[in-house]
């Protein structure tokens, strides 16, 4: 499947999920169902905010959810395989400081089935990525985050990731994945997937890095260890007129903002 068949059918998800239940306000009856049969796990925690546009609502219908993990199983999927094969297990055995900070995190957030850990020299610098791939959920560290940082930090990292498997972001960073792909593939496409799509969608992708970041404050609880990590990766303290238009179309906030938006969270809890 190439990447015009796979916006094809993203457009025809669209239209499904405009005539779907998900596109319908629900009751407050049927809200209350829906938190009966909601896990603690399963639901957003009090920190998200969610991000007030339509693409939050089209990656929450079950059908669209359900064809973009295929999607990224077929894309992503031996690539990934390979990283998690290569990699290191986190594990009581294999890293124990780092794998009693992941329990700490996991119980902070109240995360009672956490993704496996992996350690990987395939992500540079200071770096972790979360992904869901064929139904299996991991958080893939760089050695960087091992080996450099301390416990707090470590801590503010691990769940940062663990934000973005509670709430349900990686289906959103697929998408971006794809539409990235497709605009720059396409001399026709590109305008139309940058108006309707790219814009709202960049700004829900800012939006669950701020969310998670709110997790990865939770879990290490110091701000000022949050402002060490983010000059380590590669704050500036200058921002210009430029970096903030340049912000604009890009899929995470520049790390001075990040910054900014956790601090205004840490002041309100």
């Amino acid at each position: 499947m190439d990447f015009s068949t796979a916006y094809s059918r993203l457009m025809d998800f669209a239209e499904q999920f405009a005539n779907s239940s998900a596109g319908i306000p629900k009751t407050a009856q049927q809200h209350d169902k829906v938190a009966e049969t909601t896990t603690v796990e399963d639901a957003v925690m009090d920190y998200a905010v969610k991000e007030e546009n339509y693409i939050g609502d089209f990656l929450n219908n079950k059908l669209v959810r359900s064809c973009l993990k295929s999607i990224a199983d077929k894309y992503y999927g031996n690539q990934i395989t390979v990283i998690k094969n290569e990699g290191m297990l986190l594990t009581n055995d294999s890293y124990p400081m780092l794998h009693s900070t992941y329990i700490h995190c996991c119980h902070t957030l109240k995360i009672n089935n956490p993704p496996a850990v992996y350690i990987t020299h395939r992500l540079r610098g200071i770096n972790a990525l979360s992904v869901e791939i064929n139904n299996e959920r991991m958080i893939l560290l760089s050695r960087r985050v091992v080996i450099s940082l301390t416990a707090k930090e470590q801590a503010f990292i691990l769940g940062h990731e663990l934000g973005h498997h509670q709430q349900g972001n990686l289906v959103g960073h697929t998408v971006n994945g794809l539409v990235n792909s497709l605009k720059n593939k396409s001399e026709i496409l590109g305008p139309m997937i940058q108006d309707a799509i790219e814009v709202p969608l960049k700004r829900w992708c800012r939006r669950s890095e701020y969310n998670a970041d709110r997790a990865g404050l939770l879990c290490c609880k110091d701000i000022e260890v949050v402002k060490q990590l983010f000059l380590k990766i590669g704050m500036i303290d200058s921002v210009t007129v430029y970096h903030q238009y340049k912000e604009t179309s890009d899929d995470h906030p520049m790390l001075t903002t990040r910054l900014k938006e956790l601090n205004d969270y840490a002041t309100s809890i």
